[in-house]
């Protein structure tokens, strides 16, 4: 086999096929065009390219005879693109296809002429979203679900889909907002023939929990500094980087693992890092203990006030994350254009408080029952993490009438028993709920809301790195009880960050065991003195989204004006009552939620339908 020729192009918009299916009319920005990079007799592939407000995908296009090979995304390590392409193509060529040793932030579409049959491999944990449909004789396969679904689709909504969505914030498994277009599962390996007709899909990668019992605990955080060094260091070598900082640990660790100029391993980094936060004030203390890990490594930082800015937004956000998460959560939305100017690169440390964490069943003293296969106990505390408090309204009033009386929340639970069915092999009930979550909440909440930043620039994804993740399979789930492997790495390695105070205990790392002491005092006179200057904290984006005239307006227009699609599925009446008690009472059953996702929905409606 010769060597493949490589045409890399730095970022693309968004990539279809459309098999015996018409030219794309539509896309995630629909004012820019579509243009066609390859055909044969029954696909054709189509290529938008990025925008000012969409700066999509990085895109390598390698080409060989007989094959045609599109890789989406970036690979994770030393690996070179063009190298790891080839060696699938090699493999595929062998009858070998095995994806395992793949790392990164990915999709690979490959073509095999001889066969005439589209092979796609999604990434370990499915970062890069593509969606495929059938209508008829059409077909669809992209990265972009309102093209595939205009070209595809016969756009019959999901209503099981659309009560996980409700329940949970997400949607389950593989199902989006119509029944005949579901997105690609990770971890798998797809197999289209040349008509677009699924041929096969199979898992190249299964989930395992081994703990290292002979490694004691002190050896386990020095392999944990070890390799989140290694993969930080990898992230942050080329490019202009962003690093947003919060209040929390995950994004200061990987400031640990970050020096200005080197990484804690002594490699050289980027020369332009540049640091940032957001918090709901001039005052947040957010931005402030964010300020503050920034200057101890000598990032240049700047703190963000967020301001009411959804609804100028509001459809570009939806575009963006393509409705499948509340608009609320993609709070980058803000500072896209300052991002822009400051990076074409973002380090999302997102999921790092799920692989630190606990699931709340890592305890000495956990129920026997819980390490049963297929135990019902596990089931129904997964579902009590993944149920949405805000969720009964939406359930009851946009769902239930599709359904007998109690069937959305009998569906929630099957939903989770199903998801739970494939990882019985995992003995931990505690790592066995954490793998759900992260087959389900991150593949299908989470990281929507982190394609947001792609309207400024590229996420880099340090805890969906394989090497890390690998590691995490086998720490016992004891030695992350509490985040307390995360908080002895900060304090071990990074003491001068571990004395930055942590955001949800008002303390450092040295002192927060003491929150429910002594500083029970110290908080009931902070608050006892916001209360008597009369002041509000404001903890929530949706508070400054929703409140003020602005925030009014925008819900009346979304929720109330006349002519809404939305009114085919809920009455005009029932909204104004939600809004009225979300106005009385707007903490009360997590009506926040309850109104952010009936406003998701209704901006999707009136963009796809």
């Amino acid at each position: 086999m010769s060597s493949p020729a490589t045409k890399a192009f730095s970022r693309i918009g968004d990539l279809i096929i459309g098999f015996r299916a018409g030219q794309p009319s539509t896309g995630r920005i629909p004012s820019t065009e579509w243009t066609k990079v390859a055909a044969s007799l029954d696909w054709q592939l189509w290529q938008q390219p990025q925008s000012l407000s969409w700066k999509g995908i990085p895109l390598t296009r390698i080409t060989t005879p007989g094959w045609h090979i599109q890789f989406l995304g970036e690979l994770y390590g030393q690996r070179s693109v063009a190298s790891a392409a080839y060696q699938v193509l090699s493999e595929i060529a062998r009858g070998e296809c095995d994806a395992t040793g793949l790392n990164g932030h990915f999709l690979l579409w490959i073509w095999d002429e001889s066969r005439r049959q589209w092979h796609i491999w999604t990434d370990r944990f499915g970062t890069l979203h593509a969606y495929h449909a059938r209508h008829g004789d059409a077909a669809a396969l992209g990265t972009c679900f309102r093209t595939v679904a205009q070209l595809a689709s016969g756009r019959k909504l999901d209503w099981a889909g659309l009560t996980g969505f409700f329940g949970f914030g997400f949607f389950p498994a593989d199902r989006t907002f119509f029944e005949d277009v579901r997105i690609l599962r990770p971890a798998t390996h797809y197999v289209f023939d040349a008509e677009g007709v699924e041929l096969s899909a199979e898992r190249y990668w299964n989930w395992n929990h081994e703990p290292d019992r002979s490694r004691s605990y002190e050896d386990t955080v020095a392999g944990f500094a070890d390799i989140f060094g290694k993969v930080t260091g990898d992230l942050v070598s080329a490019g202009r980087i962003a690093i947003p900082i919060s209040g929390g640990l995950d994004s200061r660790c990987t400031v640990a693992a970050v020096r200005n100029g080197t990484t804690a391993h002594g490699l050289r980094t980027t020369d332009s890092l540049w640091a940032y936060s957001y918090g709901y004030s001039a005052d947040s203390i957010e931005t402030r203990i964010a300020r503050q890990v920034a200057e101890a490594r000598g990032l240049p930082f700047k703190a963000f006030t967020i301001k009411p800015y959804l609804f100028d937004r509001l459809e570009h956000v939806v575009a963006v994350v393509e409705g499948f998460t509340d608009v609320i959560q993609s709070r980058q939305a803000a500072v896209v254009d300052e991002l822009r100017q400051n990076a074409d690169y973002v380090i999302a440390a997102h999921w790092g408080d799920v692989w630190l964490d606990d699931m709340g069943l890592a305890s000495p003293s956990e129920n026997p029952e819980l390490r049963i296969p297929n135990s019902e106990l596990v089931v129904d505390h997964a579902l009590k993490k993944m149920a949405k408090k805000g969720r009964t309204w939406l359930l009851e009033n946009i769902c239930a009438p599709h359904f007998g009386k109690d069937e959305p929340e009998g569906l929630l639970r099957q939903f989770v028993k199903e998801g739970m069915a494939p990882l019985q092999q995992i003995e931990d009930p505690d790592f066995r709920v954490k793998a759900f979550k992260t087959g389900n909440w991150s593949f299908r909440g989470t990281l929507p809301s982190i394609r947001m930043f792609q309207a400024a620039a590229f996420p880099r994804l340090p805890f969906y790195d394989t090497r890390l993740t690998d590691f995490f399979s086998s720490v016992p789930s004891a030695f992350v009880q509490g985040r307390r492997l995360q908080v002895d790495y900060l304090k071990r390695f990074a003491p001068d960050l571990a004395r930055v105070k942590w955001q949800p205990y008002d303390a450092d790392l040295y002192r927060y065991r003491r929150f429910h002491t002594w500083h029970l005092s110290k908080r009931a006179l902070k608050k006892a003195w916001r209360i008597l200057a009369g002041l509000t904290v404001i903890e929530r984006n949706w508070e400054v989204q929703f409140g003020g005239e602005k925030g009014e307006a925008g819900l009346r227009h979304w929720l109330l004006r006349p002519g809404l699609r939305l009114h085919d599925l809920v009455s005009k009446q029932k909204i104004v009552g939600l809004l009225n008690d979300f106005k009385a009472e707007p903490l009360k059953e997590d009506r926040g939620y309850t109104v952010s996702m009936l406003l998701t929905l209704s901006v999707w409606l009136e963009s796809n339908l």
